[in-house]
């Protein structure tokens, strides 16, 4: 699956893999960090989850 934004042309083996990276020329960021306090913002859950625990 290749990622049809000008100049990227990454290659991913899944459609999930290409949906995901698509997020970040999209810029969307929907998982936000529930710690009171902390605007930060993830394109991922895992990635929120695991910042998460740095608090």
């Amino acid at each position: 699956f290749l990622c049809g934004w000008t100049n990227c042309g990454k290659t991913f083996s899944t459609s999930g893999h290409l949906a995901r990276h698509t997020r970040i020329h999209l810029n969307l960021k929907p998982f936000k960090c529930e710690m009171a306090g902390c605007s930060a913002r993830f394109g991922r859950l895992d990635n929120m989850r695991q910042h998460y625990k740095t608090h």
